[in-house]
């Protein structure tokens, strides 16, 4: 498994749990909110290991990268003209 995927499973089980007890300073929280928790990131795990078997080393970084990071407009070449809109965009 890809270090950066078990990286994200550990993230989730470590933020979940600080946020569930910041969240049970102020209020109860149900037990078996934390079963959820634990069940969810085993599930993750064992899908990653599923996905890394069957797809190409980084995908899960891949896909995160692509669907989140990437501006959807790519700019090729050094120089990047903006369009204007009035007079001053209107090559003379």
């Amino acid at each position: 498994m890809d270090i950066q995927s078990l990286g994200l499973v550990f993230g989730l089980v470590i933020g979940g749990g600080m946020l569930l007890a910041l969240l049970s300073m102020g209020t109860t929280i149900n037990p078996l909110i934390y079963l959820i928790l634990i069940l969810t990131a085993v599930g993750l795990f064992f899908t990653l290991r599923y996905l890394n078997k069957h797809r190409p080393p980084g995908f899960l970084m891949g896909y995160a990268s692509y669907h989140l990071r990437q501006p959807k407009r790519l700019t090729i070449g050094i120089h990047h003209v903006q369009k204007q809109k009035g007079k001053a965009g209107r090559a003379k």
